[in-house]
């Protein structure tokens, strides 16, 4: 029995190696953004081919400004509730199927939209990102800084009792 395991072991990584080979292998450790890292540079080393576009601080300032772009906030709703820019509408990815139709409902599939979320360790921006391009969604770009990018600049915050 114990033969048997190490025999399914050694095949296992046996076959893992062999992957590596491949076009596209799955990396043996991964290269990740931690908080001190630059949005831009960040962004540039979790997007995938495909994704949503970057959009930076002052990019996001400006389009919130001028009200050029609907800005989404894919934290989750206690956070939300905490603290979000301005007129953010909140979608937490993990409930972009159960309140997409009630938060994007009035939303034509070309508005420009914002996502944002936790910042440069937080992915729920790309994967929401993702999902709305799947249904439909065409002019979807991703603050990754974040939340804590724009408290950090000072900017102006938002608190809500209840979630849209």
């Amino acid at each position: 029995m114990i033969k048997q395991a190490l025999v399914i072991i050694a095949l296992s990584i046996g076959l893992g190696a062999l992957r590596q080979l491949a076009p596209r292998g799955i990396h043996w450790m991964g290269s990740w953004p931690d908080a001190s890292m630059p949005a831009e540079q960040a962004y540039k080393l979790m997007a995938k081919p495909g994704d949503p576009g970057f959009i930076s601080l002052q990019e996001t300032i400006s389009a919130h400004s001028q009200k050029k772009a609907l800005i989404l906030d894919a934290r989750e709703s206690e956070l939300f509730k905490e603290g979000h820019i301005p007129g953010a509408r909140n979608l937490p990815y993990y409930e972009y199927e159960a309140k997409a139709a009630n938060v994007l409902g009035d939303v034509p599939a070309d508005t420009p939209i914002i996502i944002y979320c936790e910042g440069v360790t937080c992915e729920s921006s790309f994967f929401l990102g993702r999902d709305m391009q799947k249904t439909g969604y065409t002019s979807v770009r991703i603050f990754y800084g974040g939340f804590p990018e724009w408290q950090k600049a000072g900017l102006p915050l938002e608190k809500s009792e209840k979630i849209n």
